[in-house]
């Protein structure tokens, strides 16, 4: 196993390489690019031109640890005396992940082990165009993005509004013109009434006419700010309707590999994010535009003269905004990236909150969470810095022009080539002019924004379901249950199977156990049940029908699930067992309660069923949860139950109205049922043995037991350790 980046050198090193990558980073911590080679045998720093600076052999390394600091890290080499500790190479946060496997591949060399299979998860997620590591939690390169398609792709979600869009605009462009009229009107009144001292009815009628203009504004902008935002409103709620459609499409192994504050960001924050730039962004940007392009045409015919000189410092504003447009949308990345990372670590603490508390780790938690906060603190301080850095000097620059308008527009006053009315108005209207310039940097931040939080959206949207349904998937009329898994092969990485050739057949009905050790592939034959992953080899049938070729909504609705972590929503008892018929009549949850051992307990509490459950089922303790959710199962009345480990950690009286609450679910249903309390499958029909990814052993309890197999040794050491109830051998 070897990872190798492409680079333009030649790499020349003793023994076979191993490892290739770049940093980003130089010894001293300043930014600057080289390379770190390694095969068996010797580990060399590379200039980013291929010159050797470094080279350590590798029979003389202990061991080698990636030390994480804030928004950077290290790999600090430990000599083979353990006396010296030296480090071989920094980098950036967004690189760490890369030297996690040089970390690993020399620590192995180091310890004469061989080189391990990296996991799909452990692959460094690289952009293959450039080869620039992708920012956390997303699968885009923020460098090699096309910005034009992402923008088309984003207004693409205006098309069912486009007639109110129209509407605004045309509301827009009437406050654009009323926005050039009072200037002008100023003009007038300055060299037709001041100047010649005409106190008629003219003047009365040109204030007049300057109110109305100003009235009419207000009302012009008013309406396009009311139905821009109902607009925007309305396309925000489309777009997190389809992001989290999007979401349900996807495949349980998608959110296996990711973290659940990240997808709570993308579908709030990012939604908002576009949001600003559709409603605020983009007609701020059409409206100055026009703006501009309106005050040019009224600027050159006042006088074109001066509209050069006023014009004079518009490209150098222009050209310094393309040239920090990349560090913008660079440090906006990075600024995403921290306030994720500071996300995921309140979701993570407060989802384990008692764990926390229990371990007493708040000083810990709260040393994470304030790491990660000075880390978005500098990331902030860089980003909204920039501006505050930019926009005075913008300033500068624009009113350079401001000053060649005076003075120049002076002299021609003096000498009589223009009125003082149309200087006026020409220093109003340059004003004007500048105001959309020296903002340009908001425009700016709102596309840069909407072309983060787009890309993130669109990877969800484009993504993928790893078990799609087939374009010709069949809805069975009725399941009867027959389970048949054929020669089935499945690995979570293709390379390291968890279960090997598997056969078995389960007939309606039937109730089978899955036995043995923790980590061979019971939970994992569950997951392919219930087509949460597809066989890399073989095929399971249901009913003759390869999984496949089933619309999984009909599968999933024929399979009821009760896990040994059961999971509770935050509502009240009535809609937790309710939760997969929704129309279910209050008789009839009681009805699934009762079945379920669950009534007694239930009508105990001073709510009933209208019992609040809490985040996550908190408020109740483990053995009425699993009753809650057997009681769940009960009411969804499944073809094919699964139960795993549904009695775990429970004391024996809970266990035996569990028992007895399960006894009565599994009739008639197909059940697969995982247990490390082996008295917990004394009922079923067939205990299946899993051991290392293969079936072992097939039988019955007393069949197993003669055999003195796997199965007899597990029960052994269970009734030594444990003396389970209700386990009788011989």
């Amino acid at each position: 196993m070897s990872f190798i980046e492409s680079c333009h050198f030649q790499v020349h090193i003793d023994g076979e390489l191993l490892f290739l990558g770049k940093t980003d980073m130089k010894e001293d911590g300043q930014f600057g690019e080289s390379w770190l080679a390694h095969s068996e045998k010797e580990i060399q720093l590379l200039s980013d031109s291929g010159e050797l600076l470094k080279k350590v052999e590798v029979n003389n390394v202990r061991s080698i640890k990636l030390e994480r600091f804030i928004g950077a890290g290290a790999l600090i080499i430990t000599s083979e005396d353990g006396q010296t500790n030296e480090v071989l190479i920094r980098c950036s946060s967004s690189y760490m992940q890369k030297f996690s496997i040089a970390e690993k591949f020399i620590n192995c060399l180091a310890k004469s082990e061989p080189i391990p299979q990296l996991s799909k998860t452990e692959q460094p997620r690289i952009c293959q165009k450039c080869q620039r590591p992708f920012e956390d939690g997303t699968e885009v390169c923020s460098v090699c993005v096309d910005n034009k398609k992402v923008i088309g792709r984003v207004l693409e979600f205006t098309k069912p509004y486009r007639g109110k869009m129209v509407l605004v605009a045309l509301f827009l462009l009437v406050a654009t013109l009323l926005e050039l009229a009072p200037p002008y009107l100023t003009k007038i009144i300055v060299d037709d009434v001041l100047e010649p001292k005409d106190l008629g009815s003219s003047l009365l009628i040109l204030v007049i006419l300057l109110g109305v203009t100003g009235l009419v504004l207000t009302l012009m902008q008013f309406l396009q700010g009311v139905l821009g935002v109902w607009v925007g409103s309305h396309i925000m709620g489309d777009m997190r309707k389809e992001i989290y459609e999007n979401l349900m499409r996807l495949s349980v192994s998608y959110f296996d590999r990711r973290q659940t504050a990240q997808f709570i960001s993308r579908v709030n924050s990012d939604a908002e994010s576009i949001r600003q730039f559709l409603t605020d962004g983009v007609l701020y940007i059409v409206g100055q535009l026009m703006l501009l392009l309106a005050i040019m045409v009224m600027m050159f015919s006042l006088d074109w003269k001066l509209a050069l000189f006023a014009l004079l410092p518009s490209p150098i504003v222009l050209l310094f905004s393309m040239i920090i447009w990349p560090r913008v949308q660079h440090l906006w990345y990075k600024q995403w990236q921290s306030t994720n990372k500071l996300n995921m670590i309140v979701g993570d603490t407060l989802q384990g909150i008692r764990v926390v508390k229990a371990f007493g780790q708040e000083g810990q938690e709260q040393g994470r969470y304030m790491d990660g906060n000075r880390a978005l603190v500098t990331q902030t301080f860089k980003t909204d810095g920039l501006w505050q850095g930019v926009f005075p000097l913008f300033s500068f620059i624009t009113g350079s022009g401001m000053l060649l308008v005076w003075y120049f527009g002076g002299l021609s006053v003096i000498s009589n080539d223009i009125s003082l009315g149309t200087l006026l108005a020409f220093v109003a209207y340059l004003g004007m002019f500048f105001g959309p310039l020296q903002w340009f940097n908001q425009m700016i931040s709102w596309v840069t924004r909407a072309i983060s939080s787009a890309n993130r959206i669109f990877e969800i949207i484009d993504t993928p379901s790893e078990v799609p349904d087939n374009q010709d998937a069949i809805v069975l009329e009725k399941i009867e249950g027959h389970v048949q898994l054929e020669g089935v092969t499945f690995g979570y990485e293709k390379h390291q199977p968890v279960i090997k050739n598997i056969n078995l057949e389960v007939k309606p009905g039937e109730m089978i156990g899955l036995v043995g050790h923790s980590g061979a592939g019971k939970s994992t034959l569950i997951n392919l049940v219930t087509r949460f992953y597809d066989p890399n080899e073989g095929r399971i049938l249901l009913d003759g029908v390869d999984l496949k070729n089933l619309k999984q909504e009909q599968l999933h609705q024929s399979i009821g699930v009760v896990l040994q972590e059961t999971f509770l929503f935050d509502g009240t008892i009535s809609e937790n067992i309710a939760y997969s018929k929704q129309d279910a009549t209050p008789e009839e949850i009681m009805r699934a309660a009762k079945i379920a051992n669950a009534h007694e307990f239930v009508v105990k509490m001073a709510d009933g069923y209208d019992t609040k459950v809490g985040e996550r089922g908190h408020r109740l303790s483990g053995g009425q949860k699993q009753r809650i959710a057997i009681a769940r199962a009960i009411l969804h009345d499944p073809r094919i139950l699964i139960l795993d480990e549904a009695t775990a950690s429970v004391d024996t009286e809970t266990e035996r109205k569990i028992q007895e609450a399960i006894s009565r679910l599994v009739k008639g249903r197909t059940t697969f049922a995982i247990a490390h309390r082996l008295s917990t499958l004394r009922n079923a029909d067939r205990l299946v043995v899993v051991d290392k990814g293969v079936i072992a052993e097939v039988g019955t309890h007393e069949e197993l037991l003669e055999k003195e197999g796997i199965y007899y040794k597990l029960v052994e050491a269970q009734r030594e350790l444990s003396q389970i109830k209700g386990v009788e051998v011989g």
